[in-house]
């Protein structure tokens, strides 16, 4: 695999290079453009798993600050690039006196009629084709896969209703030179809109498959209807059962912070999901009914429903409503039931 693959990581590098150099002399121009930019998402959630720290707690839903520059190479090709840092505590719920920020993306890439390609730290195809949530705190509880990782090489490249993407990950020196592959697709007409994607565990002993699926029809203006489908392999532990979720039972010093859906790695799983949204004038309402089954671990059922209020393109706020129901071997060791729920309340502000 090695032998095979490094030559070809060469050559996508060696070309890149070679265009760039090739037309440098179009370089000389200053940057095109830069874009400083900040998410501030803060809230409240209350927990409801029948414990005896039950309770509110203040959240930061994934604020981020970054900043992104390009420049024009010649009519056909621009050089791009950006960094981008996370404001929460290491716990995934928290913002933190006097703690630093943690790096969501930092990448470099080229853009032309060939397409596009990025290479560093930076969102997943899976994330950007079939696992991107729908609701305002930016994470859904029922999905697989993940959001980033780092040492990405990925293409995409558009041609009418389809968009395509590829990529490559090279994160280890651990005897194979790709460590993940990915392909992901989308074909769009009219109303209709139908996304695919796959990832290959190339990691260690296991290298197991991840399929995803995910379809968008635009009913008219104000509804929305979605579906969605992961199937991951029994053998696929890159992500270490790709469990995700608001729902935080505790973030005690004791325990940790700890998920309301136990991952169930070294089983054949998948997540499927139903989504409409409806929209009225500045007023949008969310609802999404998912289930996680695992082969021999069993299920994890989800309601959730959210209501967002647009008091201007740039600032939002919202309320939400989640309803979890576990099979007693995905039940949480920090859950005294089986049923548990969160409610949040956030405000957005994007400039």
């Amino acid at each position: 695999m090695k032998s095979e693959l490094s030559p070809l990581f060469v050559g996508v590098i060696l070309t890149s290079f070679l265009t760039i150099t090739s037309n440098v002399k179009a370089a000389e121009s200053s940057i095109k453009d830069i874009d400083f930019y900040a998410s501030i998402r803060l809230g409240v959630d209350n927990i409801d798993a029948g414990t005896s720290d039950d309770g509110a707690n203040g959240r930061d839903f994934l604020s981020r600050i970054g900043a992104k520059a390009s420049i024009k190479i010649d009519d056909n090709l621009t050089a791009v690039t950006r960094v981008e840092y996370g404001l929460r505590e290491e716990n995934a719920v928290d913002l933190t006196q006097n703690n630093g920020p943690t790096l969501r993306q930092a990448y470099v890439g080229l853009k032309g009629d060939f397409g596009e390609v990025y290479f560093g730290s930076q969102t997943l195809l899976w994330n950007t084709y079939v696992r991107s949530a729908y609701f305002s705190d930016g994470i859904d509880t029922i999905r697989q896969g993940n959001v980033r990782d780092d040492d990405l090489l990925q293409y995409f490249y558009k041609q009418g209703n389809w968009n395509f993407g590829a990529g490559l990950q090279f994160k280890g020196q651990d005897g194979s030179s790709v460590d993940q592959m990915q392909l992901g697709g989308e074909y769009k007409s009219g109303p209709y809109k139908v996304q695919a994607a796959w990832s290959k565990d190339n990691q260690g002993d296991n290298k197991g498959n991840l399929y995803g699926l995910r379809g968008w029809w635009d009913v008219n203006d104000a509804v929305t209807l979605s579906a969605f489908v992961h199937k991951a392999t029994n053998t696929y532990d890159i992500y270490g059962g790709s469990s995700t979720g608001t729902v935080r039972l505790k973030d005690a010093d004791v325990e940790g912070s700890k998920n309301a859906i136990n991952a169930c790695s070294s089983e054949d799983r998948t997540s499927s999901g139903l989504y409409a949204s409806y929209q009225f004038g500045k007023n949008k309402i969310h609802t999404r009914y998912a289930i996680d089954s695992c082969d021999i671990s069993g299920d994890v059922d989800s309601v959730k429903i959210e209501y967002i209020r647009y008091l201007s393109k740039a600032l939002r706020a919202w309320v939400a409503y989640e309803d979890l129901s576990n099979d007693e071997q995905r039940k949480p060791t920090t859950s005294s039931g089986k049923d548990m729920s969160q409610l949040q309340a956030g405000v957005r502000f994007d400039f």
